[in-house]
């Protein structure tokens, strides 16, 4: 057995050194003294008073944990909230797709943890400008879309009809593609590179009033108006037919009007077929917490080849870390019927 024994004054000042015990005795007391110390590390209690755990809680399905997750429509104010919650959530390897070098830099300055290498420039109605931004993915969080810009000039015959009584219309041309190239044809080409570097896994954002053919969003842009809810529609439709015939998963969220609000605190509730809009007083909901579905999306098993509408009512709840799965337990298995208000052929 052995002893410390700490150096006085003369010889072995300053030192300590080991002096052996005398006896069997001894070297019992030391051995029984180490095995009473190393009984008490173990069964010691965690204190009351040590400060709590920052980790994550345990996500229901890891499976992309560690994987490459690409984001597109990550320049938009949805997707960098998508890009930002999943850098932060510590779980992935993040990619982002944009638009241009501009919106590039202003998506690393909002996202100051993203490397610059991670950011591509592409263009969704070109494939081939996407193939290096897929490669390696092992999800696709989907966000892009046609984004309205009113004409300011039809304000005026607006607010004039307003003020007589009379019907006018607002009108509104596209920032970039119209629908059919950037809902349509840009998604399709998303979904065909997501298969072709097999992933897994493929989250998309829509929009509600799927089912409503008078939809207000419809009538924007030209003419009647260029049916953005439509060919959202479309495209989800070849996303789920492709999912069950390749293997690849599938999440679509219809979220409800959006607000810039924090997130985590508007009552949010999940529905089918456009059925929460009928709820008064059907509110907007945070484009943080359609992020947060998304970043739960990748991890929830309920979450598997589901189709549902987002949004905020009074009767709902706070969207809580992990808390997808509970609301979409409200829907008892239900997803949204594409035969309703059909996209075009």
């Amino acid at each position: 057995a052995l002893r410390v024994v700490a150096g006085g004054r003369g010889r072995g000042r300053g030192r300590c050194f080991w002096r052996p015990s005398r006896g069997a005795a001894g070297r019992l007391g030391l051995l029984g003294l180490l095995l009473l110390g190393l009984f008490l590390v173990l069964a010691r209690p965690a204190s009351p008073w040590r400060r709590p755990s920052l980790s994550r809680p345990a996500a229901q399905t890891a499976f992309a944990v560690g994987k490459r997750v690409l984001v597109t429509g990550a320049g938009g104010r949805t997707g960098s909230l998508v890009v930002e919650k999943l850098m932060t959530s510590g779980r992935y390897d993040v990619r982002a797709l944009v638009t241009s070098e501009k919106s590039k830099a202003a998506l690393l300055r909002k996202v100051p943890m993203l490397q610059d290498k991670a950011v591509f420039v592409g263009d969704v109605t070109d494939a081939e400008t996407m193939q290096r931004a897929f490669a390696g993915a092992f999800a696709l969080v989907c966000v892009t879309s046609a984004v309205p810009k009113l004409k300011v000039w039809s304000l005026f015959p607006f607010l004039l009809g307003k003020l007589f009584g009379k019907k006018r219309k607002m009108r509104f041309g596209w920032k970039g593609g119209k629908p059919e190239q950037v809902d349509w044809i840009g998604q399709k080409n998303q979904f065909d590179c997501a298969k072709e570097a097999k992933c897994k896994k493929v989250v998309l954002v829509g929009t509600m009033t799927g089912t409503e053919k008078d939809s207000f969003l419809n009538s924007i842009g030209e003419g009647e108006g260029d049916q953005i809810v439509m060919w959202k529609r479309k495209a989800e439709v070849y996303l789920i037919d492709l999912c069950k015939s390749s293997g690849m998963e599938y999440t679509i969220v219809h979220a409800g009007g959006l607000s810039d609000q924090p997130g985590g605190q508007a009552p949010v509730a999940v529905g089918v077929d456009d059925k929460l809009r009928e709820v008064k007083p059907n509110r907007r909901i945070p484009r943080a917490d359609v992020a947060e579905v998304c970043l739960q999306s990748l991890g929830c098993e309920a979450a598997a080849n589901r189709s549902f509408d987002l949004t905020s009512i009074d009767a709902g709840v706070a969207l809580t870390a992990g808390g997808l799965e509970g609301l979409l337990e409200s829907l008892e298995g239900a997803n949204c019927d594409y035969s309703i208000n059909p996209p075009p052929p």
